[in-house]
């Protein structure tokens, strides 16, 4: 990754760490008993170790936004539950209780929302997706970034679709690239082998993109270091954020946007 020129942050050794740290009483876990996604705490976890190389990066600097935090409770069948395709394990299992923070404008209360002129894109799958677009919103990796760093973000979620599909989503809205410094692209280490649609090379439309800040380069990542893929040079910019612990998820950019590559397990 560092001979491709792009940052990355190891997340697997974050979360090993910080798991080693925690009390086997602890109700906080880093990932739900019943789903392969992390907790709320994972997640805000996450955004902040992200959020730091970002700012140490120097690519953007932390904005004026004092996003706060609301506490809401949420119950949840995970997904673990619903593969197995038992209804009778279904029925006999309670929902999982969880307590998300919910990010929220100051003053209104209302909660976060994306910008699309923002200088960050952060492209991923459904571990962008938990607690951001299902119950409570507003809750996940995204808006808790964006309230460590200070501004609003804009994303692209693809659930399940980490590896190619997102950026196909980009290759269709390539407007969206304009004025950005910085892409993160997240993707769950299981994509390197199982992603949807596979790894294929995703032209990006540059007379579209391109703006008079500049354009964004392509980066690619995987969750560790040598799954690097190199889309070449039409792909799709990005820079790498990857997230997972034992099966989980995964960015950079003109003046393109710089890498920043995260690694969760």
């Amino acid at each position: 990754l560092k001979q491709a020129g792009i940052d990355h942050v190891d997340l697997f050794e974050v979360f090993r760490r910080a798991k080693q740290q925690k009390s086997p009483s602890d109700p906080n876990p880093l990932y739900l008993a019943q789903d392969s996604h992390w907790s709320p705490e994972g997640a805000r976890l996450a955004a902040a170790v992200v959020a730091r190389r970002v700012l140490e990066s120097g690519v953007v600097k932390r904005g004026d936004r004092g996003y706060l935090e609301r506490a809401v409770a949420v119950r949840r069948l995970g997904d673990l539950v619903q593969m197995l395709r038992s209804p009778s394990i279904e029925h006999a299992l309670e929902p999982e209780s969880v307590e998300c923070l919910q990010v929220v404008e100051p003053g209104s209360g209302s909660p976060y929302r994306d910008s699309p002129d923002s200088e960050i894109l952060i492209l991923g799958d459904s571990f962008l997706r938990i607690y951001e677009q299902d119950e409570p919103g507003s809750a996940g990796f995204i808006a808790h970034l964006a309230r460590e760093l200070g501004r609003s973000l804009t994303s692209i979620v693809n659930d399940g679709g980490g590896s190619t599909l997102v950026r196909q989503a980009l290759a269709r809205r390539p407007t969206l690239i304009r004025n950005k410094k910085l892409v993160i692209w997240e993707f769950a280490e299981r994509e390197i082998r199982y992603g949807t649609e596979g790894w294929r090379i995703v032209p990006l439309d540059r007379s579209r993109s391109s703006s008079a800040e500049g354009r964004a380069r392509a980066a690619a990542t995987g969750t560790r270091p040598g799954s690097t893929l190199d889309p070449g040079a039409e792909s799709i910019p990005s820079a790498a954020t990857a997230l997972g612990t034992a099966g989980s998820e995964k960015s950079a950019g003109s003046e393109s946007p710089q890498p920043v590559h995260a690694t969760t397990s």
